[in-house]
């Protein structure tokens, strides 16, 4: 287990957020920003903030939206080399004691909708992790397929010897 799993932790408890919600801005130290890059694989990350409002939901829930910005580098599929990029990501998730929201109504098609809503995270010690969080949503928030801007894929051109009909047809001639 690494070492870095909680390098970047901005802990909240239930009780700390008033009725009417809290901003938080947060900005990332130079280790933090380094533990989350070496999490989510990446050769680096130069800026990561957040502006985040933590809301209470329901009775002992947490609600957190906001959004993340995070400037940062990433390796070309195509070129493996090393590029920057800037990412903007919403955060949008709610947490409860039960992982179940209490002001909806159980409906069984919704386990079939793709576009519902999800059910809340499940809300452990009356505590959130926004570190935590923030992490998450940037891992969502990545190209799994990095391009650096300007390089294209270019299939190389097949060898029609190569192809596994070609062989085929050179035994068949074989068999004449």
């Amino acid at each position: 287990m690494s070492n870095d799993k909680h390098i970047f932790s901005r802990p909240v408890h239930v009780h700390e957020i008033p009725g009417s919600g809290r901003h938080f801005n947060i900005t990332t130290t130079t280790p933090e920003r380094e533990a989350v890059a070496h999490q989510l694989g990446l050769p680096g990350i130069a800026e990561l903030t957040a502006k985040l409002v933590v809301r209470p939901f329901g009775k002992e829930g947490l609600a957190v939206d906001g959004t993340i910005h995070a400037v940062l580098t990433q390796v070309c599929v195509v070129s493996a080399e090393d590029f920057e990029s800037t990412i903007e990501a919403p955060v949008d998730i709610r947490f409860s004691p039960d992982g179940k929201d209490p002001n909806a109504d159980f409906d069984l098609a919704e386990l079939n909708d793709a576009d519902a809503e999800d059910p809340p995270d499940l809300l452990t010690g009356g505590e959130i992790d926004l570190g935590a969080i923030i992490a998450e949503f940037l891992a969502l928030a990545l190209d799994p397929y990095p391009r650096k801007p300007g390089i294209d894929f270019e299939a190389p051109e097949e060898d029609p010897s190569l192809s596994p009909f070609a062989a085929l047809n050179a035994l068949k001639d074989k068999s004449r």
